[in-house]
C-alpha cells in the first residue's frame, strides 16, 4: 500500500498495514500545523496514532501572525514584530497543547514556532526545514464543503508532501 493511498484513507485504515510489512519508512516524520482549534487537536491525535504505528517523529508547528497589539506597538516604534519572546511563548503553548491532547507526549514531539502572517508560506517553510513525509492538517467543519480556495487547499497545492486532512 502506497503512502498516497493511505493519505486519503480514514485513520482506522492505517491499522490494516503493519510496520513490518512495509518496504521502507513511509512516515518517518509527520508535520502537524496547529492553530489550537478542535480540528488541530484531532489532527495531532491522528498524527500520534500514525507515529505510534510507524515509529515516526512528530513535529508540531505554529506560525503566529501579527495581531492588533503588535500593530499598535509597531506604530509606536517600541518593538519589533518578530520578537523571540513571542516565539518562546508559542513554543510553550505548543508543548502545553501536546500534553493536553495526548498526556506525556511533549517529550516525544518536536515543536517549531515562528512568526509569519501567511499560513501557506509558513507551512511551506516548515516543510522545507523539517522534510516531512506526511503533513496532517486539521480542517474546520465550517469549510468542509468548501475545500476550494480554503487555506487547506492552498497549503496542499503549495507543498510537495502528501497531506492527510482531518476534521
Amino acid at each position: 500500500m502506497s503512502p498516497a493511498a493511505l493519505g486519503g484513507a480514514p485513520a482506522r485504515a492505517l491499522d490494516l498495514v503493519r510496520p513490518s510489512d512495509r518496504a521502507g519508512a513511509y512516515f518517518d516524520r509527520v508535520l502537524v500545523p496547529i492553530d489550537f482549534s478542535a480540528s488541530s487537536a484531532a489532527a495531532f491525535a491522528t498524527a500520534i496514532r500514525i507515529a505510534d504505528r510507524w515509529r515516526s517523529e512528530v513535529v508540531l508547528f505554529h506560525a503566529g501572525g501579527p495581531d492588533a497589539n503588535d500593530e499598535f506597538l509597531n506604530s509606536l516604534g517600541g518593538t519589533r514584530w518578530g520578537r523571540s519572546d513571542v516565539v518562546d511563548e508559542i513554543t510553550q503553548h505548543l508543548q502545553t497543547f501536546a500534553d493536553a491532547i495526548v498526556p506525556d507526549s511533549s517529550d516525544r514531539v518536536h515543536v517549531d514556532a515562528t512568526r509569519e502572517d501567511d499560513p501557506v508560506r509558513a507551512v511551506a517553510g516548515a516543510c522545507a526545514r523539517h522534510q516531512p513525509s506526511l503533513v496532517v492538517l486539521g480542517i474546520h467543519g465550517r469549510r468542509r464543503r468548501r475545500f476550494f480556495r480554503s487555506t487547506a487547499e492552498r497549503i496542499t497545492r503549495a507543498i510537495d508532501v502528501p497531506v492527510l486532512l482531518v476534521s
